[in-house]
């Protein structure tokens, strides 16, 4: 595999992996993290199989990342994580009924060009 299509497959891994973790506290819903309760929290949060899975999709990530750090300029390779805000930023409003602002726009595709240009 290239290193353009593995920094990519870590992007879109990292961006599925976070939005797997946004399921999962949807599902979760509102809970504390006091002294009292923080171990408590913890476990309820990992008896999530949602967040488990985008823990697990982060975790790949995190490894096909340090892979490309092996054959990358890091001045190259790191502006394409970047784009996880793209890919998060097209996806919250259909799946989160997130609002979509015309600053949101502007500002994905200020990333998409500066990616682009940098990459260039």
């Amino acid at each position: 595999m290239g290193q353009m299509t593995l920094i990519l497959l870590s992007v879109f891994m990292g961006a599925a992996g976070q939005i797997l973790l946004k399921v999962g506290a949807n599902i979760l819903g509102e809970f504390d993290f006091s002294l009292n309760t923080f171990f408590r929290s913890i476990w309820v949060i990992l008896k999530s199989p949602v967040i488990v899975v985008g823990l697990i999709l982060f975790g790949l990530s995190f490894m096909l990342w340090v892979k490309v750090l092996t054959k990358s300029e890091l001045s190259q390779a790191y502006p394409m994580v970047s784009l996880s805000y793209v890919i998060i930023g097209v996806l919250s409003p259909i799946l989160f009924n997130e609002q979509l602002t015309a600053n949101k726009v502007i500002g994905m595709v200020t990333i998409v060009a500066g990616v682009f240009i940098i990459n260039k």
